[in-house]
């Protein structure tokens, strides 16, 4: 018995060593294919071998953004290679390659004077904006050593153009007329900077409830917000980074906290606009407000009776001024005061006639004329004249209500 074993044993080595040298080929075993590789079959990418630097930035609800993208990012041959495709159907949205080298070598600027030369290490497409065959990308750059930047990539036509992000986040939003936003700059298509908006593009911290947002240009919009004050309507300047005029809706003043409103702008084919507001009460009662905003000055329709909107008291927002206050009252007289000089206090008369507000002091016996460049419900601007009631003497004034 103990020979058969033996005998058993010598043949199964002998077997085993004749499979393991029959012939000249060599098994192949291929090594298990990473997440992104497999990511790109199934998007239906087969050349990813051949690509450097592969990289995979599939958005999801634990990203920073969400926006159903899957994006590939590398280089083929040296070349920049972004490749974009939704998650939801893979269907593609850009696939495309540079016709120029990629430059891997940067010098950033470390502070106080030194700078470093720098190979990039990874490429991170983060967020696509297609636009027909064009598109704007952000980029993140890594660079080892705990250094990286994002930057915008604009493909207009056959011409790109990178901007690096000095300040802010990679997301890009779409603006008017095909301008796309990123952090306080509006860029144009081709990657020119139109302007800086001087405190970004959202409006106050306390605007509450914000209803509607309608761009006029890329630097101003007409908007509509809520907030326990009441009802308004304004109108912003982004690149000056303050609203132009914003006025007080009274048909809405008494609305219940706990009410859901709907707003849409119906007709914008005249800078006076018609807004629409649907409103539904916790009990189940329903009711319509439509009102019409003169976009240009701010004045709600048939509410742009000058002598009746002057009435109440105003706070000097610009000017140069001993008053802080001026009380215009409804039997035609005036009163400035200061909240920095409590013995300060002038009285006098006034009137209006037609665009044109006329002050008398009462120590004085001639009008001073002030022609009205804006006078609604919550803001009063004047522009003072001389004598004759035309030409301008250059003094501007400018008031919030406060009563």
């Amino acid at each position: 018995m103990k020979s058969i074993r033996l005998l058993a044993t010598s043949l199964l080595v002998a077997l085993s060593m004749g499979v393991c040298s029959c012939g000249d080929d060599e098994l192949e075993v291929n090594p298990p294919l990473t997440n992104v590789e497999q990511m790109c079959l199934e998007y239906g990418i087969t050349d990813y071998k051949n690509i450097e630097l592969l990289s995979l930035f599939e958005h999801g609800n634990n990203t920073i953004i969400n926006l159903g993208q899957a994006n590939f990012s590398g280089l083929k041959d040296d070349k920049l290679w972004l490749a974009s495709f939704n998650v939801e159907n893979k269907s593609p949205i850009i696939n495309w390659t540079d016709e120029l080298p990629f430059n891997r070598n940067r010098r950033i600027y470390k502070g106080y004077g030194e700078y470093e030369d720098v190979t990039i290490q990874q490429i991170t497409l983060l967020q696509v904006m297609p636009f027909n065959q064009d598109f704007v990308a952000s980029l993140s750059y890594s660079f080892g050593k705990d250094y990286s930047y994002y930057a915008l990539l604009f493909k207009q036509s056959s011409q790109t153009k990178e901007v690096q992000i000095k300040e802010g986040g990679f997301g890009i939003g779409l603006w008017y007329e095909n301008s796309i936003i990123n952090n306080r700059c509006c860029y144009s298509l081709s990657g020119d900077t139109i302007y800086v908006a001087e405190k970004g593009f959202g409006f106050s911290n306390n605007v509450g409830t914000l209803y509607t947002s309608e761009l006029l240009s890329y630097e101003e919009a007409i908007y509509s917000h809520r907030d326990n004050k009441g009802f308004f309507v304004g109108k912003r300047s982004f690149k000056l980074g303050e609203d132009l005029w914003h006025i007080q809706v009274p048909q809405l003043n008494d609305e219940p906290a706990d009410a859901k409103i709907e707003v849409s702008v119906e007709d914008k084919s005249t800078p006076v606009w018609k807004f629409n507001v649907n409103i539904t009460h916790y009990d189940g009662a329903k009711k319509n407000v439509t009102f019409e905003v003169d976009t240009d000055n701010g004045t709600i329709k048939g509410q742009d009776d000058y002598a009746s909107l002057i009435i109440g008291k105003w706070k000097m927002t610009s000017g140069n001024a001993v008053a802080t206050h001026v009380t215009y009252k409804n039997d035609g007289t005036f009163e400035y005061t200061s909240t920095e000089d409590g013995s300060y206090n002038e009285v006098g008369k006034y009137k209006i006639d037609g665009k044109k507000l006329y002050e008398m002091y009462s120590d004085e016996d001639e009008w001073i004329i002030n022609d009205i460049l804006l006078l609604n419900s919550m803001t009063l601007s004047v522009q003072e004249l001389e004598a004759d009631g035309v030409t301008p003497t250059g003094q501007k004034y400018s008031y919030q209500r406060v009563e």
